[in-house]
């Protein structure tokens, strides 16, 4: 009974230990996925604005507590609108549009950082250059 009761304790201890570790692993990992995903949607407007010979536009906005990312070629949806995760909180620079030309070129003459906030303060930012390279990193600028 007593080694029962100090395997308990011991399990005890190490789950107050690895809580807090798992919760900021877990939501530096939501980042990363969105990052991930915002990313990808962004290179799969590129390749739309390519592949239909027309502008692409991609939108990054709050709606309520969520970040929604959603593409548009030609007044056609490219992909369906995509909430991200819920820890997935705060656009800081506000609303966020790209838009690539047919050539797959970013319509911008400097090169846009968009910027994605968790919940716990952590910010990863997204690169989206004139040559319409798309590149991310896990801090607030790149």
């Amino acid at each position: 009974m007593v080694e029962l009761m100090i395997v308990v304790a011991i399990i005890g201890i190490a789950s107050i230990i690895a809580v807090p570790a798992i919760n900021e692993w877990l939501a530096r990992y939501q980042l990363k996925q969105a990052m991930s995903e915002v990313s990808g949607d962004l290179n799969l407007a590129k390749l739309v604005a390519m592949n239909r010979n027309r502008q692409a536009t991609v939108t990054i906005q709050l709606s309520g507590a969520l970040i929604e990312v959603s593409g548009v070629s030609g007044g056609q949806q490219i992909f369906p609108t995509r909430t991200l995760m819920p820890r997935v909180t705060t656009l800081p620079g506000g609303t966020a549009t790209v838009n690539f030309s047919s050539m797959g070129l970013s319509t911008a003459t400097a090169s846009q950082t968009i910027q994605i906030q968790n919940e716990r303060g952590l910010v990863y930012a997204l690169l989206v250059l004139p040559s319409g390279k798309v590149s991310w990193c896990a801090k607030a600028s790149c």
